[in-house]
């Protein structure tokens, strides 16, 4: 927790959008969107972007949102503005997306609702709750995005109706410990349709798992794993 307040600052205002020139490492070229979660901003995934970065990844960009403000699919659609941008200033038809904790959810809702399967690759959440979560009633009274993370909420149960396999590679992270994501199951993402790896980051809380080294190095080698063509996944 200290450690976020401390870097939170930083991540405040947007950052700016600097794509060089493409080296030919079609791997390391695919551009990299992060999504942060509710309350927090775009400085939460310091260590995990200082990990893609040294691995050579260098087209990395984040979305950051109120979600006092905003409700999850008004950031997907955000989200999928955003993607356009990044496509565009690249000339990279595809993309990863990383979403933690809300963003994790707004990253299923940009996919399954508008039409972002066409467009990314890898789509990874981290410590999101995927069948809802009892903590969020703490956030409820604050906006619709609050009520929208609790179990059974319209959200949830369409990302539940819509669910469907597809060209996107799906990789959940979870720990064990997460007491913001209860009951603790729910960051898993078990729906047959999506096939998704699922991933335990052991013995982290709901901040601290974006400060693990073990989730960093994993996100590396997801985003470095070679897609298969839908055809081969079928």
């Amino acid at each position: 927790m200290a450690r976020a307040v401390v870097h939170y600052p930083a991540g405040i205002l947007e950052a700016a959008i600097e794509f060089g020139a493409p080296t030919g490492d079609r791997c390391h070229d695919t551009p990299v969107v992060l999504v942060h979660g509710y309350g927090h901003n775009r400085s939460g995934w310091f260590v995990v972007e200082q990990a893609l970065r040294r691995a050579g990844f260098h087209r990395i960009t984040s979305l950051n949102y109120n979600p006092l403000r905003h409700d999850v699919p008004t950031v997907a659609q955000r989200l999928a503005e955003h993607v356009n941008m990044v496509r565009t200033l690249s000339g990279s038809e595809r993309v990863h997306v990383i979403g933690h904790s809300m963003g994790g959810l707004v990253l299923r809702w940009y996919v399954q609702e508008l039409g972002g399967d066409r467009f990314v690759d890898v789509a990874a959440t981290v410590a999101t709750p995927h069948q809802g979560t009892v903590s969020a009633l703490l956030v409820a009274p604050l906006g619709h995005a609050g009520k929208q993370l609790l179990p059974g909420s319209e959200v949830i149960c369409r990302l539940h109706e819509t669910a469907r396999a597809g060209a996107v590679r799906w990789v959940a992270y979870y720990s064990n410990i997460d007491l913001c994501v209860q009951p603790s199951p729910s960051a898993r993402l078990d729906h047959v349709a999506l096939g998704a790896t699922n991933v335990l980051i052991k013995d982290h809380g709901h901040l601290s798992i974006l400060l693990s080294r073990k989730l960093a190095t994993s996100v590396v080698e997801e985003l470095e794993r070679p897609v298969l063509p839908l055809a081969a996944t079928a």
